[in-house]
């Protein structure tokens, strides 16, 4: 981002112009991107359907002319011009063979033999000496950040899944294990069910290491010829780089090489509604792994492209989410790489230009300091590290129907089902500390004794894994559990029908049931048996198809550390999914996180609609509460929740310029410090609403 412009949404257009279109697209450039408001432009090279895969030396010298025109352009319009090569060590092979260019290549092997032909293994000194030659040259017209491409990574190179267990990479192995090592020999014993075998570990933090020392690499290739320019990432979500063992502070701190790292988390490529619960949650996800201080420029990616891949609408959604959530600017991959002009498509640039000061307004509100408020949710980036594999978690939940050879998947943090479930209810999360926790899955294997001790002195809401993983380690008196067995498929333990949600204390009453056919119809979750404390208290049961109770499935429970626990006794991963939501639902997530929170839950939201999207982000003297609706029939009204024992002395809503007074609020107060703010407008999907709240200085 230039220190020359006061813009607080950054726009930064990533564009690719084919040798073929050159002086079309570099003309139209020139004369729409002051019209689009365009901020930055950055140039995708050799990119996608016309990629060459690793980019012949004398193809590279002859564009590198072109990139010389293209910042010359944009320094007359003010415009910072930044670069974007396709490809690192590659994402994919689509037929192209690099060996043949480049004698000696080593290329990425899968997990299961699979040798590509021109994505490169990072060990390979042919690929670092060809790569050293051309990032040089690119660095050469000094670009204001040089982005690398998610392909940096080793999984998802298609149609390898996870490498790379190259001749180099095992011989490497062996010598750290102290004896020789097949690749089959290898994997087998990192997919190992149940306790994980040593190599494991042994093998993940040789992977980490590659990689740090690869994006080391990098950064020192382009500072020797480039020293002010600065290193950008795009990377694949937290989650999943659990699966490589990222040190991410490692990395991120060797790919940086002491200048200021720029990040660029995904929004997803998916046109859907529900992506924006994961885009949101990846946006603070990455930015906890990322330094301190790193600049935030999310990707909003159109791929395929046009309004038949992606709405104009949902591209703004994507923006305002972005600047909503704090992000410091927005990379976006609008247009194809075809040399197709920009405005065969007017609607995008027309909607950049007429959103500009809008998105400016809202960025300049959320960006700067603060946090986000919410439920905590818990992530590690060493859980491929700890996880416990079972192969027959393949037949059932969000596994079912993958194949054989993905297993490896199985091995990503799967913390992510609890985050969705709340969000998609209207409880905020987040990944700062809180005084009330929720995790799913085996997150908390990767934690300390002393870390869940001090987890159990707050809020604590557990899935029967997280459940069945506290109690094996001792804990089980802290969270109401006497014994419990690992969940398995539901329908081994008998017939069972519904969750009969019972408790008038959180919400419920007799006969008030929710479906156990989950995640979808066709599909069965996985629950566990459990004996719980005598002064646990019932929240709902698993009752069979006559209605009867048979087996506690929600229980709370307040410890002798003065900390409270729910839990849910159903694998909440196999669990969720689209039937798991419903109006009870809220009722009773809202409820019981509120206990958890002792009355005190920081915000929710609720009215008649379905799958809001909402957040809170605290300054020291003031607030800003966002919603989104994430379904096509509209909420004639919001009602937020918060608690906060100041007084409200403003409080404005966003319009499509500044911040106003608004008649529709209501406000209303109660003794135990929790403020109700009803917004009486309708609100639709393509519209988000954000206020702003002025609290009385103590």
């Amino acid at each position: 981002m230039s220190k020359n412009n006061n813009t607080s949404a950054w726009y930064a257009l990533r564009r690719t112009l084919p040798l073929w279109s050159f002086e079309e697209n570099i003309k139209e450039l020139i004369e729409f991107l002051p019209k689009y408001k365009v901020d930055e432009l950055i140039v995708k090279i050799d990119s996608e359907e016309f990629t060459h895969g690793q980019p012949p030396l004398e193809w590279v010298q002859n564009y590198q002319e072109k990139l010389f025109r293209i910042k010359e352009a944009m320094e007359k319009l003010g415009i910072v011009y930044s670069l974007n090569p396709w490809i690192t060590i590659g994402h994919c092979d689509r037929g192209r063979n690099a060996m043949e260019q480049l004698p000696g290549l080593k290329t990425l092997v899968g997990h299961d033999g699979t040798e590509l032909t021109s994505c490169a293994c990072p060990l390979s000194e042919v690929w670092r000496q060809h790569f050293s030659k051309v990032w040089s040259l690119y660095a050469e017209t000094k670009p204001h950040v040089m982005w690398i491409e998610d392909d940096i990574r080793t999984f998802n190179h298609k149609p390898v899944e996870f490498s790379c267990f190259c001749s180099a990479h095992l011989e490497m192995f062996s010598r750290r294990v102290g004896r020789k090592v097949s690749r089959e020999e290898l994997v087998a014993a990192i997919l190992q069910d149940g306790k994980p075998h040593p190599w494991r570990k042994e093998y993940l933090d040789m992977q980490s290491e590659v990689m740090t020392d690869t994006v080391g690499f990098i950064a020192k290739t382009v500072h020797a010829v480039s020293p002010n320019s600065s290193l950008g990432l795009m990377s694949s979500g937290p989650r999943s780089h659990c699966l490589e063992g990222r040190n991410w502070n490692e990395f991120s701190n060797a790919l940086a090489d002491g200048k200021k790292l720029y990040s660029r988390p995904p929004l997803f490529y998916d046109e859907s509604l529900e992506t924006l619960y994961f885009a949101a949650d990846n946006v603070k996800l990455t930015r906890r792994c990322v330094p301190s201080g790193a600049i935030e420029q999310s990707e909003l990616d159109n791929a395929p492209f046009t309004q038949y891949a992606h709405s104009t609408v949902f591209t703004f959604l994507k923006l305002v989410l972005s600047y909503a959530y704090g992000c410091h600017g927005v990379t976006m991959n609008l247009y194809d790489h075809s040399g197709t002009p920009m405005e065969a498509d007017p609607s995008v640039g027309k909607m950049l230009a007429d959103k500009k000061e809008y998105l400016n307004t809202l960025a300049a509100k959320c960006g700067g300091d603060g946090s986000f408020r919410g439920v905590q949710l818990l992530f590690n980036e060493k859980s491929s590290y700890l996880k416990h594999l079972d192969k027959g978690d393949l037949a059932v939940g969000k596994f079912e129907g993958i194949a054989k050879s993905s297993e490896y998947s199985m091995l990503t943090d799967d913390g992510d089902s609890v985050m969705q479930m709340l969000e998609g209810l209207g409880i905020p999360t987040t990944y700062d500390d809180e005084d009330v926790v929720a995790t799913c899955g085996q997150t908390l294997r990767c934690y300390s004794d002393d870390e869940i001790m001090k987890i159990l002195h707050k809020g604590l809401l557990l899935d029967a894994t997280a459940a069945k993983i506290l109690f094996d380690r001792g804990f089980g008196k802290y969270i109401g559990i006497k014994s419990i067995e690992t969940p398995v498929l539901i329908d081994d333990l008998g017939s069972f029908s519904a969750e009969e949600y019972c408790n008038a204390g959180f919400g419920g009453a007799d006969k008030k049931f929710l479906t156990l056919t989950l995640p979808g119809y066709y599909a069965r979750p996985k629950m566990s048996l459990a004996e719980i404390s005598e002064t646990s208290e019932i929240i709902s049961y698993a009752v069979n198809p006559d209605a009867e109770r048979v087996n506690v499935l929600m229980s709370a429970f307040e410890n002798e550390l003065g900390g409270r626990v729910a839990v849910h006794l159903l694998d909440l991963n196999s669990a969720y999914g689209r039937n798991f939501n419903h109006p009870f639902r809220v009722q009773q997530l809202q409820a019981v996180t509120n206990w958890l929170a002792k009355g005190k839950l920081l915000i929710t939201v609720k009215g008649e609609g379905a799958y809001p999207l909402v957040f809170r982000k605290d300054s020291e003297n003031s607030s800003i509460i966002g919603f989104f609706n994430l379904t096509f029939d509209p909420w004639q009204q919001v009602e937020f929740k918060l608690h906060d024992s100041r007084e409200i002395i403003a409080c404005r809503v966003l319009s499509e310029t500044d911040w106003v007074e608004d008649d529709n609020l209501l406000i209303s107060d109660d003794k135990e410090g929790n403020k109700k703010i009803i917004y009486r407008r309708q609100i639709d999907f393509s519209m988000p609403i954000f206020i702003a709240l002025k609290w009385k200085y103590d």
